[in-house]
C-alpha cells in the first residue's frame, strides 16, 4: 500500500517540483552560497573585531572610523560594482564554454581598475580634509581629526582592494568560491593580528595607537592582493589562468565594453546609492557622538544578520549568468524565484529571533549606556522591516546576472534620493525623530525597491534581452539540473 502511494505521489506535479527545488538547493545554491556566506561572515566578523579594537580607544575614535568608513564604503561599492560586471561576464562566457573570453575579461578588469584605483587614491588623499569636513558635518574637531587620519591611511589600500575584489569576483564567476573564501578570510585574520599589534604594541613596544588601525588594514589588503595575483598566475582554477606577462597585452575594447555594460550602471547605482547613505550619515553626524557610534554599530550588527541574504544574492548572480549563457532561460527564471523566497523566509526568521538579544549584542561593542539604547531601538526596527529586504536586494542581484543592470540603477536612484534622503531628512531632522527617522527613511526606500523589483520578477521583464519565443520554448521543457 505504501509503495503504491509513493508511486502515485511521485507522479504528481508537486513531487516533481519539490524534487527540482531539492536538486537546485543541494547541487547549485549550496556549493556557491555557503563559501560566499563563510567569506562574508569572516569579513564582517573581522570588521566587528576591528571595531572592538578601535572602540577600546574611546567613542571618539569609533565615531572617527565610522565617518571615514562611510566614505570608504562608497569607493568599495564602486569597485564591487565592476567586480559584479566581471563575475557576470566570466560566468556567462564559461556557460558558453569560452575560456579565452573569460580570462580576457578578468585580466582586463584587473588592469583597468588597478590604474583607476591609483589615480582615485591620489585625488582623495589630496582633498581628504575637504571630504571629511563635508562628511563629518557638525562632528567635534577631535572626531574630524581622527576621521581624516584614518581616511589618509586607508586610501593607500585602494589599489589592493580593487585587485582583491575583481580577482575574487572573477573566481566566483568561474564557480570557484572556496579560493576567495580562503584568501579574504586569511586577509582579514591578518588585519586583526597586524592592527592589534600596531595599535596596542607588543612586548616592550607601545604601539602606534589609532594610526595602527588604518595601517593594519592597508598592509593586510596588499597581502591579499598579492595572493589573488599568485592564484590566478599558477592556474589554481584552469579556466582562469592569467600569467604576469598577459597583463601587458593590448586591451580588447569589445570585452571591456561588455564588462562595463554591466559594471557602469551597477557602479552608478552603487555610487549614487552609497552617496545617499553618506548624506544620511551627515544627518546623523549632527546628533551627537553617542548617536554616531550607535548608528555605526547598529549597521554592523544588521550586516551580520543580512549575511545569508547577501550570499544568496551573489549565488543568484552566478547561477543566472551560467544558465543564460548556456541557453537555459526557463531554469534561470525558476531558480531566481526559488532563491528569492528562500532568502525572504530565512532572513525574516533570523532577524526576528535575534532582535530580543539586541542588548546583548550591543554589549560586545560598547559599555556606554547611551550608545546601547540607540543600538537596541535600531535593531528592533530592522527586524520589523526584514520581510521586504530580500525583494530589495536579492532580486536585483539575480537581474544583473541577466545583464539587466540599468533597471536596478534607476530603481536604486529613485529609492535612495526620492525616498531615503527625502524621508530621512523630513522625519529625522524636520520632525525631530532623530536617528529613528533616518532609519525609517531607509525602510521606505526598501519598500519602494521591493515593490518595483517584485513586479519586474513576476512580469518576466528582467529577461528582456532574451527572445520571448525561446523563453516560451524552454518553459515547456522539464527543469533539469546539470
Amino acid at each position: 500500500m505504501s509503495a503504491a502511494l509513493r508511486q502515485v505521489v511521485s507522479c504528481t506535479p508537486w513531487y516533481a517540483k519539490r524534487k527540482s527545488y531539492k536538486v537546485l538547493f543541494w547541487r547549485e545554491i549550496t556549493p556557491l552560497a555557503i563559501p560566499i556566506f563563510l567569506e562574508n561572515t569572516c569579513v564582517l566578523l573581522m570588521g566587528v573585531l576591528s571595531t572592538f579594537l578601535v572602540s577600546w580607544l574611546g567613542k571618539e575614535a569609533m565615531a572617527g572610523v565610522g565617518l571615514a568608513d562611510s566614505f570608504n564604503m562608497v569607493i568599495m561599492a564602486f569597485f564591487a560594482a565592476i567586480d559584479l560586471g566581471t563575475t557576470v561576464v566570466v560566468a556567462f562566457s564559461l556557460g558558453k564554454r569560452d575560456r579565452r573570453r573569460a580570462r580576457a575579461a578578468a585580466r582586463q578588469s584587473l588592469v583597468i581598475m588597478t590604474i583607476f584605483a591609483i589615480v582615485l587614491a591620489a585625488v582623495i588623499h589630496y582633498f581628504g580634509e575637504q571630504i571629511i569636513n563635508v562628511v563629518a558635518g557638525e562632528a567635534t574637531p577631535e572626531v574630524k581629526a581622527l576621521a581624516l587620519t584614518y581616511l589618509e591611511l586607508t586610501v593607500l589600500s585602494y589599489p589592493a582592494a580593487a585587485i582583491a575584489l575583481i580577482g575574487s569576483g572573477a573566481l566566483r564567476g568561474a564557480g570557484n568560491t572556496k579560493i576567495p573564501l580562503l584568501i579574504n578570510g586569511g586577509m582579514n585574520i591578518l588585519n586583526i593580528i597586524i592592527s592589534s599589534i600596531l595599535i596596542y604594541g607588543i612586548f616592550s613596544w607601545q604601539g602606534l595607537g589609532f594610526v595602527g588601525a588604518g595601517l593594519g588594514l592597508t598592509i593586510s589588503r596588499y597581502i591579499g592582493a598579492i595572493a589573488i595575483i599568485w592564484v590566478l598566475m599558477i592556474g589554481f582554477n584552469p579556466a582562469l589562468r592569467i600569467s604576469l606577462k598577459s597583463y601587458f597585452k593590448p586591451l580588447n575594447l569589445a570585452i571591456i565594453w561588455e564588462v562595463m555594460g554591466i559594471g557602469i550602471p551597477a557602479s552608478i547605482e552603487s555610487v549614487l546609492f552609497n552617496g545617499g547613505k553618506l548624506l544620511t550619515q551627515m544627518f546623523v553626524s549632527g546628533m551627537g557622538t553617542s548617536v554616531i557610534a550607535g548608528n555605526f554599530i547598529a549597521f554592523s550588527i544588521a550586516a551580520l544578520i543580512n549575511l545569508p541574504g547577501n550570499a544568496l544574492g551573489s549565488a543568484s548572480t552566478i547561477i543566472t549568468g551560467r544558465r543564460l549563457g548556456n541557453g537555459q532561460i526557463a531554469q534561470a527564471e525558476i531558480q531566481l524565484r526559488h532563491v528569492f523566497w528562500l532568502s525572504t523566509i530565512g532572513l525574516t526568521a533570523i532577524a526576528w529571533l535575534t532582535a530580543p538579544f539586541a542588548g546583548v549584542m550591543a554589549s560586545f561593542y560598547t559599555h556606554d549606556q547611551d550608545v546601547k539604547e540607540v543600538i537596541v531601538i535600531l535593531i528592533w526596527l530592522n527586524a520589523a522591516f526584514m520581510p521586504i529586504w530580500a525583494a530589495s536586494w536579492v532580486l536585483p542581484a539575480g537581474f544583473k546576472g541577466a545583464r539587466d543592470a540599468r533597471f536596478a540603477m534607476w530603481v536604486s536612484m529613485l529609492g535612495m534620493w526620492g525616498c531615503r534622503v527625502v524621508a530621512g531628512y523630513t522625519l529625522g531632522i524636520v520632525l525631530g525623530w532623530g536617528v529613528v527617522g533616518v532609519w525609517m527613511g531607509m525602510f521606505f526606500d526598501w519598500a519602494v525597491r521591493a515593490a518595483l523589483f517584485y513586479w519586474r520578477m513576476v512580469t518576466g521583464r528582467w529577461l528582456w534581452k532574451y527572445p520571448r519565443q525561446e523563453r516560451e520554448k524552454c518553459i515547456k521543457q522539464p527543469v533539469a539540473s546539470e
